[in-house]
């Protein structure tokens, strides 16, 4: 049995420095919406339980609990979005940057896979 033969294949992208922003600014704003829509989950639990006509104390308070951990959770996720989108103003105002094997330069991004 011989092994598959897999080609040599090094991705390179070039993409214009504009749409590198609007692609993060996307990837924010997608982000946004999947935390609106676990909110809202969050929302239509509290209803279910309210509805039910025999609640216990004790699933208020698991309830409870389950939401505050959620509400944790998507609070420091807000924070995450927030210095992500300040990272993408701040390489909106900069001509350069460096970082590792990608470059950023003026007008172009280039990605390259240097493994």
């Amino acid at each position: 049995m011989s092994l598959p033969n897999i080609p040599d294949v090094t991705p390179r992208i070039t993409l214009k420095r504009e749409e590198v922003i609007h692609l993060l600014l996307t990837s924010v704003a997608m982000e946004e919406m999947s935390m609106s829509h676990i909110m809202n989950t969050e929302v239509e639990k509290i209803q279910q339980l309210l509805e039910r006509e025999d609640i216990s104390l004790d699933d208020m308070l698991r309830l409870n609990q389950s939401m505050e951990r959620m509400l944790r959770n998507i609070i420091s996720k807000q924070i995450l979005l927030q210095f992500k989108l300040d990272h993408i103003l701040e390489l909106e105002g900069k001509s350069s940057v460096g970082d590792g094997g990608n470059t950023i330069e003026e007008g172009s991004v280039s990605i390259a896979d240097d493994d």
